[in-house]
């Protein structure tokens, strides 16, 4: 048994939270209320752009965002090949085909480079994800979709806050899709936020998250009830006041780790590009499984009994998952059977495969105090000296 037991994450609550939630629960009014209306204009402004129209969660607000860019059944979406399964199965339940893409190998990003081999003429977006809240090659992602006539939709629902070359993730693309889940660098309990400054796009979320209606009684297309509570929405926009100062310590935790875990040759930092403000909803590092004589789940399973609990995801690449291993959406073989375009997805990508499973994100949220950085930095010193 350990001495002491370190969490990798843990969302955090204080006054304002709680005073918003009882000011809901007075009114009566619990779905899509004030509250919500004031966390969707604050979650405006942070971000910079005109509109950010809050929804159940992540995954939806990255259905809806497709829904609202036009993808038809058997269009396709490129996805990274690491990342949370709800980047590419939000694509299949809008009847999509979820492209995939290599990932770049330091940023464990989207691999511009790779974009082409995957475009086709059924091609309508390109997803990058800011994956562990390191941004994606933008300027090349942007100028490829440019090219094509392709949307951009950034899935930053690790990257609350992450900047590129001075511009908020949310904000650089056509759209942007949030998660407010509550391990996150903000939370709402649950829910999700679509950021864009076209006009037509947000009203059309706005229709789709509400079963399709204008007004009280007339459905005017086909929508669903992706609505956010307003007690989600209370938590929301208490915590966004506090997001700045949760970066900043998430910040100055991580890179310390970082920082003076480096010299172990069998486990590597991530690489983070000069020119971004990484919002570092991990501390990545990458585990050379060939030095530790582990698996990157073996070196999880270690940390976590010693008292040091790690985020290990991703061990497999969306590729090999088995609904598109198989290639069964809806229970059967569409959308893929139904697409003129077929791609192999027997695929086998470098860079993805040289990464899955191998990545674990060290403890770094903003409730950790200094005896729990020590306590981190000590056990996995001292872990490392077993591998020698």
């Amino acid at each position: 048994m350990a001495d002491r037991h370190v969490s990798v994450a843990e969302p955090i609550l204080g006054d304002e939270e709680y005073e918003n939630v009882e000011a809901v629960l007075d009114s009566g009014r619990f779905l899509q209320g004030p509250m919500v209306e004031e966390f969707e204009d604050k979650w405006a402004d942070y971000v910079g752009v005109d509109h950010a129209v809050a929804v159940s969660n992540g995954t939806t607000a990255i259905q809806l965002a497709l829904n609202a860019v036009g993808l038809e059944p058997g269009d396709e979406v490129i996805v990274p090949s690491l990342t949370f399964g709800s980047t590419a199965t939000a694509v299949v339940h809008q009847a999509g085909v979820p492209v995939f893409a290599d990932i770049d190998r330091e940023l464990y990003t989207l691999d511009h480079t790779d974009l082409e081999r995957c475009l086709s003429d059924r091609t309508v977006a390109v997803m990058p994800v800011h994956l562990y809240g390191h941004p994606a090659e933008m300027d090349e992602i942007c100028a490829f979709a440019e090219k094509h006539d392709l949307y951009v939709i950034e899935d930053a629902a690790q990257a609350h806050g992450a900047r590129y070359r001075g511009e908020t993730v949310g904000s650089i693309g056509d759209v942007g899709c949030f998660s407010f889940y509550a391990t996150k660098n903000i939370t709402t309990g649950e829910g999700g936020v679509v950021t864009t400054d076209n006009e037509a796009i947000a009203e059309q979320i706005r229709l789709l998250r509400s079963h399709g209606m204008a007004g009280r009684d007339q459905h005017v297309t086909l929508g669903y009830n992706y609505r956010m509570s307003d007690i989600n929405g209370a938590l929301g926009t208490a915590q966004v006041d506090r997001l700045e100062g949760f970066n900043e310590r998430r910040r100055d935790i991580s890179e310390r780790l970082l920082s003076e875990l480096a010299d172990l040759e069998w486990l590597e930092p991530a690489t983070v590009r000069e020119y971004v403000d990484h919002a570092y909803f991990w501390a990545p590092v990458e585990i050379d499984t060939e030095v530790a004589g582990m698996t990157g789940k073996e070196v999880w399973r270690e940390l976590d009994e010693r008292g040091v609990e790690t985020r290990h995801r991703y061990v497999d690449p969306l590729y090999d998952q088995p609904v598109f291993e198989n290639h069964r959406g809806f229970n059967s073989e569409f959308p893929w059977s139904a697409n003129e375009h077929d791609h192999d997805y027997d695929l086998s990508l470098p860079n993805v495969e040289a990464v899955a499973g191998n990545t674990l994100g060290l403890p770094n949220h903003p409730n950790l105090d200094e005896a729990d950085i020590e306590y981190v930095i000590e056990t996995i010193r001292a872990f490392g000296e077993t591998l020698d």
